[in-house]
Formats: structure tokens, sequence, C-alpha cells
């Protein structure tokens, strides 16, 4: 703790203004932006909105990152204040404890219908290279989990080659690509589908997921972010690729689904262990820069196997993956570990598939009981519970099987 003339000087030392954050009440529509975990952890609290960004109350001025960090954060720029540890503590009991017990003050717009209200999960699918069935399984997915009486959100962030609008036959007016070049908000592009979920398109063309800057890239995670809160899932199908920014996004949802086949089985080992490699390096900068960080030291993708000749094969090419991985990763790793986790295989029918491409609809409505619709069923099914609780038991249910169902026999 320091007194105010000496916290002026510091500030100034290090090019920052200094506030007195005891006698400015902050902004309750600017404390909305830092989730109050990230407040404390880092003793950082949102003052006002400044310039276009936020003027952010710090009691570090030596920890540049922090800012970044920030910024990503709440998906604006942030313009750091110097004020006092113990004030800023102070200020984040109150704020945080006056949202949480009384609401936002008289005046404040309200939420819409569902925000906050419930528990989220952000699910992102990544591939390493396009022609794996990303597209189908997000869409088969979605619709699964809604079946289920879930409110799910499927998002077509490959903006690159964007298939989802099309495979569904829905042309929606606007696409991310005007939210990233800032003429509409998110909310105000969500579509509804017939089958359940809702649906924000992507934008075929030239724009590519990797070629969005840092301002749209913290605009986008911070928009997707709040808008999830008012869904129990939300599906991104990312684009095809391992760049820094496409696996960025995957990290920063709760969880990442990779997707391979056999004849990609390499390419889906390097899928692993290319946003592995991220991963350590979001953790080892944090270790470095951030006082007192715990950090992740497991990353758990999950995996599914598309375009088996049977489940026992895709469970057969997951072991061989697992198998590598920790004889080229974690047997060489002191401190972090990969350790992907088997979601479920999809055998292939390219019949099945081709009907529901014509018919433009997901396979699991036009083919319900075939193959590869039955194995999009245990996948959502399986994504519903808890990732800790998941086992893998999947099964098909073969003619005879459904006779015999029919009859009581099983």
């Amino acid at each position: 703790m320091y007194n105010e003339t000496e916290a002026r000087e510091l500030a100034r030392k290090h090019g920052m203004a200094f506030i007195d954050i005891d006698r400015e009440a902050p902004d309750y529509k600017c404390i909305e932006l830092l989730q109050e975990g990230v407040a404390r952890q880092y003793n950082a609290v949102p003052v006002r909105f400044l310039n276009g960004g936020v003027l952010v109350a710090v009691s570090d001025p030596t920890q540049k990152h922090l800012i970044e960090l920030l910024s990503t954060q709440m998906g604006r720029k942030v313009y750091p204040a110097l004020a006092d540890r113990e004030a800023i503590q102070r200020a984040i009991e109150t704020v945080y404890t006056v949202k949480i017990e009384t609401g936002p003050p008289p005046g404040t717009p309200k939420e819409a219908p569902g925000e906050g209200q419930q528990s989220s999960r952000i699910i992102s699918i990544l591939s390493n290279k396009g022609g794996v069935g990303k597209t189908h399984i997000s869409t088969n997915l979605a619709k699964v989990i809604a079946e289920s009486g879930k409110k799910a959100l499927l998002i077509d962030a490959d903006l690159g080659n964007a298939d989802i609008s099309n495979k569904l036959a829905m042309f929606p007016e606007y696409t991310l690509y005007d939210f990233l070049l800032g003429d509409m908000d998110l909310v105000s592009m969500v579509e509804k589908t017939a089958y359940g979920f809702d649906l924000i398109g992507g934008s075929s063309g030239e724009f590519k997921l990797a070629n969005i800057n840092y301002i749209q890239r913290t605009k986008f995670i911070r928009g997707f972010r709040k808008l999830s809160e008012g869904y129990h899932f939300t599906i991104f199908d990312l684009s095809a690729g391992i760049s820094n920014t496409v696996v960025d996004f995957a990290l920063a949802s709760d969880e990442t689904i990779i997707v391979t086949t056999p004849q990609d089985i390499i390419a889906g080992y390097a899928c692993i262990k290319a946003s592995f490699q991220r991963f350590k390096a979001i953790e080892e900068s944090l270790l470095e820069k951030v006082d007192n960080y715990s950090p992740k030291k497991v990353y758990k993708p999950w995996v599914i196997m598309n375009q088996v000749a049977n489940l026992r094969q895709g469970l057969f090419l997951f072991n061989r993956i697992c198998q590598t991985t920790d004889e080229r990763i974690n047997n060489m790793e002191p401190l972090f570990s990969v350790k992907p986790e088997y979601l479920g295989g999809i055998i292939y029918d390219r019949e099945s598939f081709k009907k529901a491409e014509t018919d433009r609809k997901p396979l699991s409505t036009v083919l319900p009981r075939s193959n590869p619709a039955q194995c999009m069923t245990y996948l959502g099914r399986n994504l519903l519970e808890a990732p800790d609780t998941r086992t893998y038991k999947q099964q098909l249910k073969t003619g005879l099987s459904r006779f015999a169902m029919i009859f009581g026999m099983e």
C-alpha cells in the first residue's frame, strides 16, 4: 500500500493515469464485461467507458501483459489506471456483491430472456483439413442436443468456406462477416431452424478466420461468450486448419472436439499436437508473467473418428493416436501433458450422406435409422453428459435387435 503522492509518481513512471477508486463508483455496465473471478484473480476492476474502450483500475503497473489479457476477456481496448490495491479489493467486494444480491441499479436495461439464467457450455469442432465431415457432425450434434430439450446454438465460424446454411437450405441475410465488419451485432444474426437449434451463418469467400485482426478477434470472443449465456450448448464449426487464430478460438471454448478419419489419421494427430503446443505456450506465458498463477497442466481434447468401416476400427485408431501421443509428446514433457478422450466413431455410408445433402436436411432427420445417424445420435447424447462422467459404450441397433426390442426380448 502507498500514499496518493507515491501512487501518482509511480503511475507517471509507468505512463498511466492514477485513479482514486474510493471516490469514483464503477459503471455497472462496465462491471458486466469482466467476470468476477478474473477481477479477483488479477485485482482489477472496470471503472467507466473511455474512447470506445474501458478504463480499468489495476494495482500492479509492471504487469504489462495483464492489459492484453483483460482486453481479450472484455472484448474491448483497455486503458489502465493505477489504483491502491486495497481500494480495488474494496471496490470488487462492493460492485460484485451489489450485482449478485440486488441486481443492476434502477434504469439499467434488462437482459434478454434466458440470458445468464442457465449453465452454458461452449464446444468447438476442429480439424486439420477439410473434407472430414465437420459440417455434418456439428449440424447433427446440434439437432440431437436440441431434441433432448436443451437450448442449442450452432455458429458456422468457417469464414472462408461456410457450408452449414447451404446444407440446411437456409440463406441468412447477415453472416459473421457482417459482425466482424461492425455492421451487425450477434444477437440480430440468430436464425431459428426447423430442427430445434438456432444458427448463426458464416460467410463463403476469401475472408478467412485466420485473417481477422486483434480487435475483431477480441470482439468475437467477447460477443460469443455473452451470447452463449442464453444457451445450454453453443457449438462452433471452426475453419479447417491449425493456425494460431483457429486454435485460439478452440482453446477459448470449454471443450474442443477434433475430427479425423482413417485416411487422415496423421493429420488428426498433427491437430492434437498443434493445439497442445498452443495450449502449452499460453500456459507457460501466463506462468512466467502472472504472479502466483496456477497453470492448467493437462490438455484434454475429445476425438471423433469419422468415416470408419466399423466401430472397432474407430476405437483401434483412437488408441493408436493415444499411443503416439504418449511416445512423442507426454514422455518428453516435464510439466504439461495431453490426454485425448474418445467421444465416439461414425460409420461411413456414402449413399446416406449423399441423400442428406440432396434433401438439404440433417442426416438424423432424413435417415434416422441408418448407421451413421445412429452414431451421430450417440455422440450427441454422450456430449450431453458432463465431461468427467462420459463413458464409451457405443453400439448399433441392427435390424434384428430392433425386432427383439419390439417383442420385449432385450
